[in-house]
């Protein structure tokens, strides 16, 4: 038999995404980043996460080219434009594309989720 019962909703605490940055790119145009404005990062995605009452938001993450194997990381929640991350995340390649050891851990700094509170 199916439960009929509703489950409990859980907040995401990982996500996963593949993405591949070009390392010709140049530097934005644009020194600080802004969300709004794609002249200050090189790529954007999103990853579809939960808060905790299981509402699915859309979060951005924006890759900015900061020098020559460097890159750094900021997400925002779509659904909050003032969620942007206050720290961007540092991710460090080395010359054969692959991270630097202990380059952010595979961990990237996120604003609080809108409705997670």
């Amino acid at each position: 038999s199916i439960p009929n019962t509703l489950m409990a909703a859980k907040t995401t605490t990982t996500a996963s995404m593949q993405i591949n940055l070009n390392s010709s790119d140049p530097l934005p145009s644009v020194n600080a980043f802004d969300a709004s404005n794609a002249d200050s990062y090189n790529k954007k995605g999103s990853v579809t996460v939960f808060d905790r009452q299981g509402n699915a938001h859309d979060m951005s993450v924006y890759f900015v080219k900061t020098g020559d194997n460097n890159w750094q990381v900021y997400t925002q929640d779509s659904s909050d434009p003032n969620s942007i991350a206050k720290t961007a995340t540092t991710l460090e390649f080395n010359a054969n594309g692959t991270l630097v050891d202990g380059a952010m851990a595979n961990n990237i700094a996120t604003g609080a989720i809108n409705g997670a509170d």
